[in-house]
């Protein structure tokens, strides 16, 4: 059974809702497949059930090569007891089976998360959650004519396939008045950091993948400069190629080998990588495995023999009732939380103590994704300096009837309002040589965003 890529782009298109999307994150179906049969015959969905539980597999643990794993192994033969519901839908598309040429049904198949997530943690595999890191996307191709800043769509496709295969979403700049003429294919190649950045803003992405590619037989790619110099080797790219940028529908076929170069751009952190492949395609996909496998590990539950942790936060900002409640549905509602218990509500915000599957460090990376909470520095001795808000924000406390109908609701919930916290760890996590709290003592310290 063949997939159709025209099918797979339109469900990347619709699982990613690429346009018009907002920042913290994107939540992606990442327990969803599609795929086309011949019938609708239980035979053929049992079969095409075994034919995409990898890629689910692959897309929520975040892990390449999750299907070496023997556990894995021993399920995908029985891929079927893993699904929940299905459905078909009409299709255009042809599928080749055994030579023969015939129209194809839309099959979805939809599996159960629990089941996928038992099956990941028997395994020993991380667990990715459904909310991810939405990626802009700037590319600039060296071509004999000059460069290229308008992708084709087979460029295109090749990234947004492998990027559904992983469950990473992608978004593209709109090359228009606004977005393009600030931006020229002479930044994009001389990687003018200030300026890519300076054109990304209107999208809220939350990370800048920039890639620049050429056949190996047009010479290197030159380096990531600093921003020094970077506006000399900008000024020399667009003097000398500018006017030769041309536009996709016109570019020409071109031998390989291809030579790309990536930069990641991610909060404080760029991310660097090369490859070389025969075809454009597959320097794409290689560059989407190693993008995604930087926020896998970014973002990923991984399982340890540690067992669950209890980190304590403090939220300030909380100044009402309906406030209250979607900070607690917020942190009830993070895959990484088995756990939130109340245990104080004061002037000062609410405490919460939450029992978690990771530790503080990704707790951090994931509020920050999220963006409803806000780090603020804390008084604390030791408190991480990095984690810094606008402190202002946090000096509106909550007035004396919102504190009265907090604590009648935590009474009428049967929270624990006054409970003592548990005593302080000897020492605060240290990663990296930054201690980061999140104990009794230490708690991290947050603000709502409201």
């Amino acid at each position: 059974m063949l997939r159709s890529p025209f099918i797979r782009l339109l469900v990347c298109l619709f699982v990613f809702g690429l346009a018009g999307m907002a920042s913290a994150g994107q939540k992606v179906d990442i327990y969803r497949a599609e795929t086309l049969v011949k019938s609708q015959s239980e035979a053929e969905r049992n079969a095409a059930a075994r034919a995409s539980f990898g890629e689910v597999i692959v897309r929520v643990s975040g892990q390449r090569n999750a299907l070496d794993n023997p556990v894995i192994k021993q399920a995908l033969p029985k891929a079927q007891n893993y699904l929940f519901g299905f459905s078909y839908k009409s299709s255009t598309e042809k599928i080749t089976i055994d030579g023969k040429t015939v129209p194809a049904i839309g099959l979805q198949l939809n599996y159960e998360p629990q089941a996928i997530e038992q099956l990941l943690r028997q395994a020993q595999l991380p667990l990715w959650p459904a909310t991810r890191p939405k990626v802009l996307v700037w590319l600039v191709a060296k071509e004999p004519t000059g460069l290229r800043l308008v992708p084709t769509p087979a460029d295109l496709q090749s990234l947004q396939l492998q990027a559904v295969y992983r469950g990473l979403p992608l978004s593209f700049p709109k090359l228009d008045a606004e977005g393009g003429i600030s931006l020229t294919a002479g930044d994009l190649w001389a990687f003018d950091v200030e300026k890519i950045k300076a054109a990304s803003l209107r999208y809220k992405a939350d990370a800048i993948l920039v890639g620049r590619y050429t056949p190996y037989s047009l010479g290197p790619i030159p380096p990531a400069l600093d921003p020094s110099t970077a506006e000399e080797l900008t000024a020399m790219a667009s003097s000398s190629e500018a006017d030769a940028v041309v536009d996709a529908a016109s570019a020409p076929m071109i031998q390989g080998p291809w030579v790309g170069n990536w930069q990641l751009l991610h909060a404080s952190n760029t991310q660097a990588f090369a490859d070389e492949t025969p075809d454009v395609k597959g320097l794409f996909a290689l560059a989407v495995d190693r993008a995604t496998d930087y926020f896998a590990n970014q973002y990923a539950i991984v399982p340890t023999n540690q067992g669950a942790q209890t980190i304590m936060l403090r939220i300030g900002n909380i100044t009402s009732f309906g406030e209250f409640k979607q900070a607690q549905a917020y942190l009830d509602d993070l895959a990484m939380v088995e756990r939130m218990e109340v245990v104080k509500v004061s002037n000062d915000g609410m405490l919460v103590r939450l029992t978690t599957q990771g530790d503080v460090k990704l707790l951090v990376s994931t509020l920050a994704l999220g963006r409803r909470l806000a780090p603020l520095q804390s008084n604390a001795a030791g408190a991480t300096p990095a984690l810094v808000a606008n402190e202002a924000s946090a000096d509106q406390g909550i007035d004396a009837n919102a504190l009265a109908e907090l604590d009648q609701a935590l009474a009428n919930e049967k929270l624990p309002g006054t409970t003592p916290p548990l005593p302080a760890a000897v020492s605060a996590p240290v990663l990296g040589g930054t201690p980061y709290g999140g104990t009794a003592e230490n708690p991290l310290m947050y603000v709502w965003q409201k």
